[in-house]
């Protein structure tokens, strides 16, 4: 990015910041703080690191939804509002009665970042799955949230540990992607040392990193998306070590699912990959891959990409969810 480009970033950062801030608190609204769990990379190693995240939760709560970003992103994914006039996730969800813990996964925002060796194949997923047993303790019922890559460890952990999810949504995924352009997209990481919006985090080269416009050519569809919100996005990069194990569908899914995908997800949607010409379409190509009793629920958001809390339309579905939420959980 050139200096010129930097600074009309920043000028769009200093305007979109008070729009993208946590909404002022109400008598009613729901009591955030920051937690942190501590787990372990592998079942026999020490729970020395930890996962950081936000936890909001009204009063009287029983159901918290655990939130979990994709790749290139930290918790921040789940508070930004995609309508600078609209609601965050969180805060939708808040006022709709249900907690969230929005958490960083390793590697990312505040959580442990330990040398990209030590990670092994599922330690992103058991790290989720050490957060469920966690959040348990305090709640009746856990929905796993996610986007993108934080829907793969999602349903990862929903196969893998059937007692810890009372639901799944999968937003910004679907069983049948477009490979190439998962191929493309990866060719455009570089190391995260070489990312100056990582500087200081001393990160070896096994974490990646997408490039300043990166986001705004593969997450977003323009039409609805705010070049305020994009240019907050393109300076607040995460770094990824994409270690994942065996992360194909497996199907071995039991509890209600709601499938939400972005009209215009260039890496999910078009010929050969998923159908998201409609919501109908979405679920028939996707029913194949889950048993009749996750009672599988799908929705196209329509003129939307990639990162779907981020556009205009966000409460297009934050409305479905609640909805389906009070219909399944």
């Amino acid at each position: 990015m050139t200096p010129t480009r930097i600074a009309s970033a920043l000028a769009l950062l200093a305007i979109a910041a008070p729009l993208l801030a946590a909404a002022p608190a109400s008598p009613h609204a729901p009591v955030c703080r920051e937690t942190t769990v501590p787990v372990a990379l592998t079942p026999d190693a020490a729970a020395d690191r930890t996962v950081a995240g936000t936890l909001c939760s009204p009063r009287g709560a029983d159901t918290v939804q655990l939130l979990l970003p994709g790749g290139t992103y930290d918790r921040t994914y789940w508070t930004m509002r995609g309508d600078p006039r609209g609601s965050s996730y969180v805060e939708y969800m808040g006022r709709a009665g249900y907690a969230t813990f929005a958490m960083d996964r390793l590697g990312t925002g505040r959580s442990s970042a330990p040398h990209s060796s030590l990670f092994a194949p599922d330690s992103h997923r058991d790290s989720v799955h050490q957060v469920v047993q966690k959040l348990r303790q305090a709640y009746d019922k856990v929905v796993l949230v996610g986007n993108s890559l934080g829907s793969t460890l999602a349903w990862m952990v929903a196969e893998r540990w059937p007692d810890d999810v009372d639901g799944l949504v999968l937003t910004g995924e679907s069983a049948t992607p477009d490979w190439d352009a998962f191929t493309e997209l990866g060719a455009a990481y570089i190391p995260a040392p070489q990312d100056p919006r990582l500087a200081g985090r001393g990160l070896d080269d096994g974490y990646t990193s997408l490039p300043i416009g990166g986001k705004s050519a593969w997450m977003y569809h323009r039409p609805t998306a705010s070049p305020a919100v994009m240019a907050v996005d393109e300076l607040t990069g995460e770094p990824d070590v994409f270690a994942l194990g065996d992360a194909g569908v497996g199907g071995d899914i039991h509890v209600p699912v709601y499938v939400i995908v972005g009209e215009y997800d260039r890496l999910l949607c078009g010929p050969g990959a998923t159908d998201c010409t409609s919501s109908a379409a979405l679920l028939a190509g996707e029913r194949g891959h889950y048993p009749a009793d996750a009672r599988l629920e799908a929705l196209v958001v329509e003129d939307t990409g990639h990162v779907l809390n981020l556009h205009r339309t966000a409460e297009t579905w934050f409305a479905a969810v609640r909805d389906w939420l009070g219909r399944n959980i």
